[in-house]
């Protein structure tokens, strides 16, 4: 899979363009912080990523539709991971603190995620 760093100067377009070609998408979160994984039980359907600043919006549908807003503040770093046929895989935030949190969407080859 490749890794692909997003430069600061791209982000508001690029997450527009993310945000439109994976809309709908089945994706949950992962968070790695010194030392500890928190790993999302349910998984939800991806509606929009967008950045003000250096805080990081995402929407997204959890069961039943019922829509939620993740924020992630502190952004410093934005890196995606593309699967084997060049979908998009993983959306990845850095923090000021070193903090990742990552955005793990349904694959496009196999189902999973």
């Amino acid at each position: 899979m490749d890794k692909k760093i997003i430069a600061p100067d791209e982000w508001n377009e690029y997450l527009a363009d993310f945000s439109s070609r994976n809309t709908c998408r089945r994706a949950r979160f992962e968070a790695f912080s010194r030392g500890s994984v928190v790993e999302e039980d349910e998984e939800a359907v991806f509606q929009s990523v967008s950045i003000s600043g250096d805080k990081v919006t995402i929407g997204r549908s959890v069961s039943g539709g019922s829509p939620t807003t993740d924020e992630i503040t502190g952004v410093h770093g934005i890196a995606v991971q593309l699967d084997s046929d060049g979908s998009d895989n993983t959306m990845e935030f850095m923090d000021i603190d070193g903090d990742l949190t990552v955005l793990h969407f349904e694959s496009k080859v196999d189902g999973e995620s």
